[in-house]
């Protein structure tokens, strides 16, 4: 049994940073257009177990991504104590009636080929649990905290 690892090993961490996102990411995600209503929108999240969605526009382009925290503006408009311009986008956000009026623009992004360690440091750096996979202005992917947890407790 020489070479073979014991059951209660933990993985070196710089193993698993060394891993690939295209080796993680959810390669299928679920997505919504710009033009999909709240409601809409609504009703996917209640129904489904994702609760962030890549906006895509033609050929797979991303253009943004939503997620519950947009919604919650939707539900539950408040003024923040910012500036102007937060405010607007705010009352804005609470009125509207797609997607694109609520979805974040331009979202922090990795490539496929991008190690996990890479990624994870965009996660904390900007406090985010998704990252859409983004090569050559398409999405191909979305890569979750939970899917690198998973992968950590699948490899241990």
């Amino acid at each position: 049994m020489a070479g073979k690892k014991k059951a209660h090993e933990p993985v070196h961490p710089r193993n698993l940073m060394e891993i690939r996102v295209k080796d993680v990411m959810n390669k299928r995600p679920r997505t919504v257009r710009p033009d999909t209503s709240i409601d809409g929108l609504l009703e996917r999240m209640m129904t489904q177990i994702e609760v962030c969605f890549p906006v895509v526009g033609k050929d797979q382009k991303l253009l943004g991504i939503v997620t519950e925290s947009d919604l919650l503006q939707v539900l539950q408009p408040q003024i923040p104590e910012a500036t102007i311009g937060s405010v607007l986008k705010e009352v804005m956000k609470s009125s509207a009636r797609t997607v694109g009026e609520i979805m974040t623009a331009r979202p922090i992004t990795v490539t496929s080929n991008m190690r996990i360690a890479e990624a994870l440091n965009l996660m904390v750096t900007h406090k985010l649990r998704r990252l859409p996979v983004v090569d050559g202005g398409r999405l191909v992917g979305l890569l979750s905290l939970r899917e690198i947890i998973e992968l950590y407790r699948v490899l241990r």
